[in-house]
């Protein structure tokens, strides 16, 4: 599969004229908690030529691939990305630490990331995984078998939010890089694990029985972390200076890799 992947980054390339500087895995794969049937989930990260950025009216900054059964491949222009990133974008944050990576420069890769620590809100960051975990919750909750992949919707994000409460970083996209980390209770851990192990033998439409321990758990989680949220320091005004500075160098370091 890692040829298709890299054979429709050149075409993307070839076709829009730009140059792709990180491609990565998200979704399931990259999250550590993937199915027989699930697809492949490519973003990147791509710059235009310096004309492009000097045009009077600015053009699409996104590119996507129609999606079939097997791929979902869509990236984000470089400026977009800064822009994302100075509202401290969480999906951004998270392709940034994807384990799973396609095409990257090393050192420009490392820049970036140490630019979106400088950008990194944990209230922002905090609202947007527990939002995510609540609407999945809710769906799930009073159902006697519930999908596996929804119940990972939930956990995955609690964890995010137990990460952010114990380090004050930018959470890891994997699951299983957060739960070395992360202080939980060992039997709920060891539930996380199971669930992991069955549903990488399932398909994504495949229910369980609701796993009652779990899902208190989870709600406690919940219900914590909403009070949490409001308690975290209000962040002062960020300085874009440093992006401008980031999106200045790099697109003159690759100025002579697009015509």
């Amino acid at each position: 599969m890692d040829k298709v992947i890299q054979a429709q980054l050149r075409g993307i390339e070839e076709k829009n004229n730009v140059k792709i500087l990180y491609a990565i895995e998200s979704g399931s794969r990259g999250w550590g908690f993937e199915s027989k049937d699930s697809d492949f989930d490519v973003r990147f990260i791509y710059i235009h030529p310096v004309e492009w950025y000097l045009s009077v009216f600015e053009g699409p900054d996104i590119i996507e691939i129609p999606v079939d059964e097997v791929l979902d491949v869509n990236g984000w222009d470089l400026r977009k990305a800064l822009k994302l990133m100075y509202r401290s974008n969480a999906s951004l944050l998270e392709w940034l630490s994807s384990p799973i990576t396609y095409r990257q420069n090393q050192e420009l890769v490392k820049e970036l990331r140490q630019v979106a620590e400088k950008y990194f809100s944990p209230i922002s960051v905090t609202y947007h995984y527990i939002n995510i975990a609540k609407k999945s919750f809710d769906g799930l909750e009073g159902l006697n078998n519930v999908n596996i992949k929804k119940l990972f919707y939930v956990i995955r994000p609690i964890l995010s939010c137990m990460w952010i409460e114990n380090f004050n970083t930018i959470p890891p996209m994997n699951l299983q890089a957060m739960m070395k980390e992360v202080k939980m209770d060992d039997k709920v851990k060891t539930i996380i694990e199971e669930l992991v192990t069955i549903k990488a033998d399932r398909i994504e439409s495949d229910t369980i029985k609701q796993p009652t321990e779990l899902m208190e758990f989870l709600r406690d989680k919940l219900e914590y972390y909403y009070s949490y949220a409001k308690n975290i320091k209000t962040e002062k005004e960020r300085d874009s200076s440093i992006l401008n500075e980031f999106f200045h160098e790099t697109i003159k370091e690759y100025r002579g890799d697009i015509e």
